[in-house]
């Protein structure tokens, strides 16, 4: 039955409907860095992840074949089974690039340019330590190889 204007209205204004999405984008604003943060975290550590994967494969590889197995280092990339020379015909060859994981991943180790070259014993000769950060963000994991060729998390 019709009451008249004291029918129930029923939804939102205007002015509560503009209180709501501000509140919405202010918790938008303050979680947004912390979000930031947390995935430059998470791509480090997927990266350092595949890398340390790479690294026990590498080691494997080169005793299951019996012949030496390189990991060559640029800024932005890093090559898995690097065939240098042309002449390994088992080599793999495959370029893992930082830009899979996040923008401005860097990775660097203590030996400059120098590739990490697995014997075919497994021994890489020296210890090396890579690094695998986010230039200025404080977000950087490290790998250490023992001269065994044994990689470990830092």
């Amino acid at each position: 039955m019709y009451t008249g204007s004291s029918e129930l209205q029923r939804g939102f204004s205007l002015l509560e409907l503009m209180i709501v999405i501000a509140i919405v984008g202010i918790m938008a604003a303050i979680a947004m860095p912390a979000f930031s943060s947390w995935k430059e975290r998470q791509a480090v550590s997927n990266v350092t992840s595949s890398l340390l994967t790479h690294l026990k494969q590498a080691r494997n590889l080169a005793m299951a074949e019996n012949r030496s197995v390189r990991i060559a280092f640029t800024t932005n990339s890093y090559t898995y089974d690097d065939n240098n020379t042309g002449a390994c015909v088992p080599c793999e060859h495959h370029v893992i690039a930082m830009s899979q994981f996040s923008g401005a991943l860097q990775v660097s180790t203590n030996r400059s340019s120098a590739p990490i070259v697995f014997s075919s014993r497994g021994t890489i000769g020296q210890t090396v330590t890579v690094t695998v950060e986010v230039p200025g963000s404080g977000n950087s994991k490290g790998l250490t190889l023992n001269i065994l060729g044994r990689a470990y998390l830092q």
